[in-house]
């Protein structure tokens, strides 16, 4: 008869009795450690098996977002809020959540190719592209990206922010917009074919003309309009310049610099302020400047000083006027 102990393989005898102490058990050897296994959400990406969905709750995002673990597909049970963080780089290439708050993200280069979202914050990134498939519910504010040059080919919102995207010359034929379209600065010229929806300009309602094509507006025509907020958009779309030179106005006052004649211009409006506007001739180019004051202002001098920051006119002595 055998008998199986730590120490291997040995026979077995027979028992007898005694009265001495037993002998003492020989040691074992002690088990080996056993480790936790990190959570789902910190693990490499690569450690995920291919094609599988991470889900996590929104307290677990930011972690496994800043530690550069960023897997393909990504579940968030809540929102995804990262507004301001300078080490956020990239984001899933499959995400969905509630709310996506990466404003103001300055190194974000990476945005999903397919996002499912309530509403969307990304504006003041880094991201030059878009692709993809994205369905925001509610609201996309993708403003404030002066390198933004390309949205997803298939867009659905209900609204759209693209104000102050320079480097956006087009929009997708895929856009499907239900209810404005914001396009205050952006690089657009025009909308894509069948699309139609309400445009705005800095929040104002404006139409295609004035978001698109400025050259076409007239200044006789933007004095009978009523609303003031409204007015004061076309005029800025139209450019104070043109507007003055076409109407004329009011000469208030006159006087000479090194560009030669100055005029002090002013432009009565109805229901508002009227609009006050140094006209002055650069000495350097010759080229003619409509510079918009303060309607208190009654003299070219006193326009001059305030334009150069100056509140008291006798402190404006300049040397040479460019």
């Amino acid at each position: 008869m055998f008998r199986i102990n730590a120490r291997g393989r040995h026979p077995a005898r027979p028992a007898t009795p005694t009265t001495s102490a037993p002998p003492a058990a020989e040691p074992q050897p002690a088990a080996p450690l056993a480790q936790e296994p990190l959570p789902a959400y910190l693990r490499p990406a690569a450690a995920l098996p291919a094609g599988a969905v991470l889900t996590v709750a929104p307290d677990q995002v930011r972690a496994l977002l800043l530690a550069g673990r960023v897997p393909a597909a990504l579940v968030v049970t809540g929102p995804v809020r990262l507004r301001g963080e300078t080490r956020l780089r990239e984001l899933p290439t499959s995400l969905e959540c509630t709310q996506l708050d990466v404003r103001d993200c300055p190194n974000l280069e990476l945005l999903p190719d397919r996002l499912r979202a309530v509403n969307v914050r990304a504006s003041g990134t880094a991201v030059r592209e878009v692709s993809g498939d994205w369905l925001v519910r509610e609201h996309l504010d993708l403003s404030n990206n002066p390198r933004l040059n390309r949205l997803p080919e298939r867009l659905t919102t209900r609204s759209l922010d693209v104000s102050n995207c320079p480097q956006l010359r087009q929009l997708p034929a895929g856009l499907h917009l239900t209810h404005w379209l914001e396009v205050a600065g952006s690089g657009l010229s025009g909308l894509p074919a069948g699309l139609r929806v309400p445009l705005r300009w800095q929040g104002t309602s404006v139409d295609e003309r004035t978001a698109f094509r400025p050259d076409e507006l007239r200044a006789i025509d933007l004095l009978q309009v009523r609303n003031v907020t409204h007015r004061r958009v076309l005029i800025d779309r139209m450019g104070l310049e043109r507007f003055v030179q076409e109407l004329g106005g009011l000469v208030l006052d006159r006087d000479r610099d090194a560009g030669g004649e100055r005029q002090l211009l002013s432009v009565p409006l109805t229901d508002d302020e009227p609009i006050h506007a140094l006209k002055v001739i650069c000495p350097s180019t010759g080229h003619n400047y409509v510079l918009r004051v303060p309607p208190h202002i009654r003299t070219c001098r006193r326009a001059a000083a305030w334009l150069a920051g100056f509140d008291n006119e006798q402190d404006y002595r300049p040397i040479i006027e460019t």
